[in-house]
């Protein structure tokens, strides 16, 4: 829809439309609509007060279009959506939301919309321009059961509740490990922890983020390169009305690992027709059913909501990249999975994948494999199997006749890089429908990717097929344990063994 239309879409029969508001409205404002017949006048300045949007038409800030007497579309002007907050039951579904000057830039356009989306889970971006030139209009939907559930709660805890006292918010520090360990573990654990209880959380920077690397001091280590505030507002939508606490303390501690989904929400996963008949997939690091595997999502969903900058740089690798279906993805983790003194893994190779996958890549028709790997020798290797249609992201890996080291995450130098390119690898994964890997939780964490994006069912988990990593490859393959490699730091130190 052009600018143009839009604005005749507005203007069409106001006196009719504004009739309809006030009848679907509860309480609203005869200032709300103008029936002029010109463009309605929206977010009446009120002194920066918040807006409450009580009913399907009544927020100061929008005119609504009916359609059979239901509010169809509900318009708000950028500029303005400041003053205005969704908080009830009964929600808009669909909002537009346009400029009101036509010299509103695309950047700062996008920073306000981001910051209502910040404060408003519950809706998500349908449409939005990508680039200069197009109309600055953003389309946003209506989150549909059982997520709205969630997210409108995580909207009045982290905003409206947190608001109300910002001292009295409570702690939980950034963990500095990988991906999954540092957002699947300690912030959606932090988060269901805090829904739990109902208290409000913010979270805090440790001293010193990797004892072994100062670069990382003051910082979470993925976003020590991303903008000057080092944290998950870097790439993703605050997580909190108030600001980042300058340091932790330890009387204001709230975390946990737990994934009990709270009573509140409980009825919601457990009695969904999409949901309570799906068994338990066997994955490792996959603890619940698929209501208690979807809660959890939505929760880390919540603290990664990207900010437009990063939606439209991943929406961009994704299309370029031009992934052709039916694709599976194959996750092979190596580089560092030996040297965890408590937990070690071992090295498999591609063909040890390839066989645990066969019979299903056969039966399914799969020629093509996305390959998600850390380490180049495995790239190396797919090129020799060419009866697959390999495809991998262009990217910095490391190299087992490298130095090894522990948790480092960065090949390229730039964490900021790094975090972009796993994005994109995570929606990459979502357009696949079979999953191969091993023990990891990157890779389990693409694959609940895969169980959400693929498709508009609530949660549809595709088939596996998965290695132990724990028990050490018995046929032919270089360099299995980097304890026997000299140039790793853990060379000669005594194994883990595992029955």
């Amino acid at each position: 829809m052009q600018m143009r239309q839009l604005r005749e879409l507005m203007k069409e029969d106001m006196d009719s439309l504004r009739r309809e508001l006030l009848r679907n409205s509860k309480g609203s404002k005869e200032d709300d609509a103008d029936a002029s017949g010109g463009i309605p006048e929206r977010g009446r300045e009120n002194d920066g007060a918040r807006t409450e949007a009580e009913g399907a038409g009544d927020a100061k800030g929008a005119t609504a279009h009916s359609l059979n007497g239901e509010t169809a579309r509900y318009f708000f002007y950028i500029e303005r959506l400041a003053n205005v907050t969704i908080r009830h039951d009964n929600e808009p579904r669909h909002l537009i939301l346009t400029p009101e000057s036509p010299r509103l830039s695309l950047t700062d356009a996008a920073d306000m919309v981001d910051d209502f989306l910040a404060r408003h889970s519950i809706y998500q971006v349908d449409s939005e321009p990508s680039g200069e030139g197009e109309p600055l209009m953003w389309m946003l939907g209506l989150v549909p059961s059982p997520e709205l559930s969630v997210f409108r709660a995580l909207d009045r805890l982290q905003y409206d509740k947190a608001a109300e006292d910002c001292g009295a918010v409570k702690h939980s520090t950034y963990w500095c490990s990988g991906w999954h360990a540092d957002l699947w573990y300690s912030v959606r654990g932090t988060l269901n922890r805090a829904l739990t209880e109902e208290e409000p959380v913010s979270m805090v920077f440790p001293e010193v983020c990797k004892d072994h690397d100062s670069t990382f001091v003051k910082s979470w280590h993925y976003a020590a390169d991303a903008c000057p505030a080092k944290d998950l507002s870097c790439f993703f939508l605050n997580h909190s009305s108030c600001p980042r606490p300058e340091s932790f303390e330890k009387e204001k501690e709230l975390f946990s690992l737990d994934r009990e989904i709270p009573l509140r929400f409980r009825k919601y996963f457990d009695e969904h027709h999409a949901l309570s008949h799906k068994k338990k997939v066997s994955l490792w690091d996959i603890h619940n059913d698929a209501g208690g595997e979807f809660y959890n999502f939505l929760v880390y969903s919540y603290a990664t909501r990207m900010r437009y900058w990063l939606r439209q740089e991943v929406k961009r690798r994704v299309e370029s990249f031009k992934l052709k279906e039916p694709c599976a993805v194959m996750h092979v983790r190596q580089n560092d999975i030996a040297l965890h003194d408590n937990w070690r893994r071992f090295y498999y190779p591609l063909k040890a994948y390839l066989d645990v996958a066969d019979d299903a890549l056969k039966a399914m028709g799969i020629h093509t494999i996305l390959l998600m790997t850390d380490t180049a020798e495995v790239i190396d290797e797919a090129k020799k199997h060419t009866e697959y249609e390999w495809r991998w992201m262009e990217k910095n890996r490391f190299r087992r006749s490298s130095t090894i080291k522990f948790e480092d995450q960065f090949p390229s130098g730039s964490p900021k890089e790094e975090t972009i390119a796993l994005l994109t690898l995570f929606h990459l994964a979502s357009e696949c429908r079979l999953f191969i890997g091993g023990v990891s939780g990157f890779g389990t964490l693409a694959y609940r990717y895969m169980c959400l994006l693929h498709t508009k069912n609530v949660w549809d988990c595709p088939p596996v097929r998965v290695l132990d990593q724990h028990k050490e490859y018995k046929g032919n393959h270089e360099k299995t344990d980097p304890r026997q490699n000299r140039t790793s730091g853990h060379f000669g130190k005594v194994a883990v063994t595992y029955d």
